[in-house]
């Protein structure tokens, strides 16, 4: 029999009120009959940033560039593209790439295969934010439709594991996609959570950093301030150079 997974049921949209979007996506009914890359079956926004493919453009540090469609996938954490028989296909080597900019937009590597998007830029740091898509909530569906949120197959926690999944049959799928903030100096990206973060990164000024997330009320999940406390680092470094 052929592999197929029907996704049935309209998606559930829950945002908070930070300037970083974390949605939650809902899909029920969702029918695996055997082992089936279920990556390609779901909505396209639960999984890349862009509805399509894009053009864009992969910049080397050794000087080469080179032009594809590309999207990322935030589920897997990597960039992809299509090539010339429509496959899609995952950049290999992110370590060699200096950045790619599709529609506009700039990616920088960030980790492992993740890409981060870069808002900030400058000659002291660069900001980055990060999109990955979490499996958060798993249901198998018993004979007669009741979920069953105590089978051992409800915990699937990876991409891999679902991907390569023979077990489930029936099954709601709940996903998380949140924005993880990232700030480089000197080449190396560091994850933003807190003051303590940016004093790793500029130990110099700690004082500083902390009286102004203190009188600013920096919120740590918000794009804007971050914006706003990396620009003082950086006013910081060149005034103190």
């Amino acid at each position: 029999m052929k592999n197929i997974i029907l996704i049935t049921t309209a998606l559930l949209f829950v945002t908070c009120g930070f300037c970083a979007a974390q949605e939650k996506i809902k899909i029920e009914n969702v029918n695996v009959l055997s082992n089936e890359n279920i990556n390609e079956r779901l909505p396209r926004n639960a999984v890349y940033i862009f509805p399509d493919f894009t053009e864009g453009k992969v910049f080397f540090k050794n000087g080469t560039i080179t032009s594809a469609k590309l999207n990322y996938n935030t589920l897997a954490e990597e960039m992809q593209f299509v090539d010339n028989k429509e496959n899609i296909m995952t950049l290999s080597n992110p370590q060699d790439i200096d950045f790619i900019i599709i529609d506009k937009k700039v990616f920088y590597y960030v980790s492992d295969k993740s890409f981060g998007e870069l808002l900030a830029n400058n000659d002291v740091s660069k900001l980055c934010v990060k999109r990955h898509t979490e499996l958060a909530e798993t249901k198998s569906r018993g004979a007669y439709g009741q979920s069953n949120a105590t089978s051992a197959i409800t915990h699937i926690n990876s991409l891999n594991k679902l991907k390569h999944n023979e077990l489930a049959i029936f099954r709601d799928l709940e996903f998380t996609i949140k924005d993880d903030f990232l700030l480089a100096r000197n080449g190396k990206f560091t994850k933003i959570t807190n003051a303590k973060s940016f004093i790793k990164i500029f130990p110099q000024y700690k004082d500083e950093i902390n009286r102004f997330v203190d009188v600013n009320k920096t919120n740590f999940k918000n794009e804007k301030d971050l914006i706003k406390l990396a620009n003082y680092c950086t006013q910081l470094s060149l005034v103190k150079k």
